[in-house]
């Protein structure tokens, strides 16, 4: 289903919200993630796979708005890195399910 590549994408916007990485860095990886998520959910097997991706692309494109606003604050930066662990460990239990 490419939740696998997803909950990469995940842990990679979650190691760089927590290495401090660039504001670039991190939009990169937002873009990076939406983009792969639209095109898994396009393909999705099951109603639960969609509308979890329906959850992670509105979860991502929220970050995406308001990262360039809030991603100085630690707070937030570590409310995306929790929510990305979230997201990637919740991917990973879809790709077991299969």
């Amino acid at each position: 289903m490419g939740s696998d590549k997803l909950e990469a994408q995940f842990q990679r916007i979650a190691d760089a919200v927590e290495q401090q990485e660039s504001d670039r860095v991190v939009t990169e990886a937002l873009t990076a993630a939406h983009a792969l998520c639209v095109t898994v959910a396009a393909h999705a097997p099951t109603a639960q796979a969609r509308t979890v991706l329906t959850n992670v692309q509105t979860a991502l494109e929220t970050w995406q708005t308001v990262w360039p606003r809030l991603g100085a604050q630690q707070e937030f930066r570590q409310a995306v890195a929790r929510e990305a662990h979230f997201w990637a460990r919740k991917l990973g239990g879809l790709a077991d399910d299969r």
